[in-house]
């Protein structure tokens, strides 16, 4: 589906595209820990690694703490309330991460065609690509983390514009956030 020209925003039926100055690991300090809508996470990216199942064959503590994780093609699906374990984001979520919720665990595997991982934010032929995988499976939200968390979430009324205007936000800026100082030779 394409851009609505009259709404210019990114979307895909009920779902629209969002951005956010933080991260999945933030984030998730947020999210509920009893939602119905989002009681099931599908993680298909760690560390830009778009194999996470295979990760855990690679390291014990991701594999400790993925305990009841259940492999889904590349992915691995486990129930969202082991998201807020002690300890869980420390050891899993540390950017370049993409992580999806549903209501159920029966969901069809993630397209390989695309994801929502910065550091670029999500464009419209991205959605078009995940569009009807998260209709069909029931998504309620994704969220990709880089420089930034690029989201997709089902939504309607005033919040879908809410979320729509936050695609407009300016990407940060490195020198000033902290982070980078130019070395100008002036003491």
């Amino acid at each position: 589906m394409k851009t609505n020209e009259k709404e210019k925003i990114l979307h895909y039926r009920d779902y629209v595209a969002g951005w956010l100055d933080t991260s999945i690991h933030d984030f998730l300090e947020a999210l509920p820990r009893n939602s119905r809508a989002s009681a099931f996470a599908l993680i298909t990216c760690l560390d830009s690694d778009l194999k996470p199942k295979s990760l855990l064959k690679k390291s014990l503590q991701l594999k400790a703490v993925m305990k009841c994780a259940k492999p889904l093609k590349n992915g691995l699906l486990l129930p969202a309330k082991m998201l807020h374990d002690l300890g869980f984001r420390d050891q899993v979520f540390f950017g370049f991460d993409e992580v999806w919720f549903f209501p159920g665990d029966k969901i069809e595997p993630k397209p390989d065609s695309a994801w929502i991982v910065g550091p670029k934010r999500i464009d419209q032929t991205k959605l078009d690509e995940l569009g009807e995988w998260m209709a069909n499976n029931e998504c309620s939200f994704g969220l990709g983390d880089g420089d930034g968390l690029n989201l997709v979430v089902k939504a309607h009324g005033l919040v879908r514009y809410l979320i729509a205007q936050s695609m407009s936000q300016p990407e940060p800026n490195m020198q000033t956030n902290g982070f980078w100082k130019e070395d100008t030779g002036e003491e």
